[in-house]
């Protein structure tokens, strides 16, 4: 079993810009819409890669620098989780190279690697600290949370750095929504710890038995958006934080889930509502 503190959460979804927004719907669910999330996202980047940035990397970003000061982030362990990446960049490059003189461009070229967002943070938060970005189709968010976990409990993580977990799906082109089903954008973050200081709440990861349904919303438009992004999967957890309750949560993982224990120190309960006006705040291009 792995333990781990939540420290401050980034969500960028329909009908959610930020934590605080998911706090609100998740306490009073009626209030969920389904919106489009905004063409245009601000980030932290500087004016040309901004320009260069996909929306892939637009998505992870956003929610990304909604968990902190950019200074503090840029000091976190980091992981990036995708279940497939850049498809639109890929689809336009596997085009190109289907037309007469190969046109690739050059930008897109690397914006189609998979680290590619990972890449684009270190660059606006100045951030010198190794990066992992990771992938497992639509089990990613789960291989995704238990990677950060390993990394931040690991004996190599010797000076005690939180770490930065992002999780992020664009809707894909038309030639691959066959293959994988994501019918809206998502994107989430959390940061996590070692130290229960200021923890939104505390978790304890474990492999499941197989046996444990996947865990669901009470609410048609919530479940609907679970459903609709792989990375989605994680609203069962943020559910539970917002509404301060002990509970388990399964997410998918293969076929055993992944099984979490939340639970709320007293002192801590009140943190949900102190989170750093930073976390939840969406910086202008």
């Amino acid at each position: 079993m792995l333990t781990c503190y939540i420290k401050a959460i980034g969500i960028t979804a329909p009908g959610i810009k930020n934590w605080t927004e998911a706090q609100s719907i998740f306490q009073c669910p009626e209030k969920h819409k389904v919106q489009a999330i905004d063409k245009k996202l601000g980030t932290l980047l500087p004016a040309n890669e901004r320009r260069r940035a996909t929306r892939v990397t637009q998505l992870a970003l956003s929610a990304a620098q909604q968990t902190g000061d950019p200074k503090e982030l840029s000091q976190c362990l980091q992981i990036f989780s995708s279940s497939n990446g850049d498809l639109t960049t890929f689809n336009q490059i596997s085009l190109a190279l289907a037309m007469e003189g190969r046109p690739v461009s050059p930008t897109r070229f690397h914006n189609s690697v998979h680290n590619a967002p990972a890449g684009y943070w270190s660059i606006a938060t100045q951030s010198q600290t190794a990066s992992t970005s990771i992938t497992a189709y639509s089990d990613s968010l789960s291989a995704g949370l238990l990677e950060a976990a390993v990394q931040l409990n690991s004996s190599d993580n010797k000076q005690q750095r939180d770490c930065l977990l992002v999780c992020y799906d664009e809707i894909p082109p038309p030639a691959f929504q066959s293959q994988l089903k994501v019918l809206q954008e998502f994107a989430c973050a959390l940061i996590l710890s070692q130290s229960s200081d200021n923890a939104l709440a505390k978790i304890e990861i474990a492999s499941g038995s197989g046996s444990e349904s996947i865990s669901s919303l009470s609410s048609h438009s919530l479940e609907e958006l679970r459903l609709s992004n792989p990375q989605a999967m994680i609203l069962p957890l943020l559910n539970v934080i917002a509404l301060q309750k002990d509970e388990a949560v399964t997410l998918p993982y293969f076929e055993q889930g992944l099984d979490l224990q939340i639970t709320f120190q007293l002192s801590n309960k009140t943190c949900l509502k102190k989170q750093d006006n930073t976390h939840s705040k969406t910086h202008s291009s």
